[in-house]
C-alpha cells in the first residue's frame, strides 16, 4: 500500500470517527491527513519527517481556526429553549421546606425539592415566588 494510499485512508477513518466521538477535533485531525495524502500525492519524493511536520501543522492550525467557528455554526443553542426553561420556573409560587439560613434553603417546586436562594427571611412552610434560577439553584423572594 502507497504511503498516499495510507495517508488518505488515516484521513476518511479520522474523518468518520467524529460521527462516533462527538467534539469536533478529529476531524481536523482527519483533514490533516487527507491534505497531507494529497501533498504527497502532489510531491511524491516528500521525506516522511516532512509529511509529519504537514500532518501536524495542518490538523493544528484547522483546529484552532475553525473548531470554535463550525461549532457556533452548528451546535449553537437556541434562544427559545433558554426562553421555555426560564418560563417554566420564573414567577411561580414554591413552598420553603426549611428555614433560610445566610440566604440559602429549600423549596419545594412541582413535588421536587430545589435548592434555593433568597435575600428575604424565609421560614418552613412560607410560599415564595420563584425570580430566576441559575442551574439547579432557584431564587426566590417571599410573597
Amino acid at each position: 500500500m502507497s504511503p498516499v494510499t495510507i495517508w488518505l485512508l488515516c484521513g476518511v477513518i479520522g474523518i468518520g470517527l467524529e460521527l462516533i466521538v462527538p467534539g469536533l477535533i478529529v476531524v481536523f485531525f482527519g483533514c490533516g491527513a487527507v491534505l497531507t495524502g494529497l501533498c504527497l500525492w502532489l510531491f511524491p519524493t516528500m521525506p516522511i519527517e516532512l509529511q509529519l511536520i504537514v500532518f501536524g501543522v495542518i490538523s493544528v492550525v484547522s483546529l484552532l481556526v475553525f473548531r470554535k467557528m463550525l461549532k457556533k455554526k452548528f451546535f449553537q443553542k437556541t434562544t427559545n429553549s433558554t426562553d421555555e426553561l426560564a418560563d417554566e420556573y420564573v414567577g411561580k409560587q414554591a413552598v420553603a421546606l426549611s428555614d433560610f439560613e445566610n440566604g440559602r434553603g429549600k423549596v419545594e417546586f412541582k413535588g421536587t425539592g430545589w435548592e434555593a436562594t433568597s435575600s428575604d427571611e424565609i421560614h418552613t412552610g412560607d410560599t415564595v415566588l420563584i425570580i430566576s434560577h441559575e442551574s439547579i439553584t432557584l431564587q426566590v423572594q417571599k410573597q
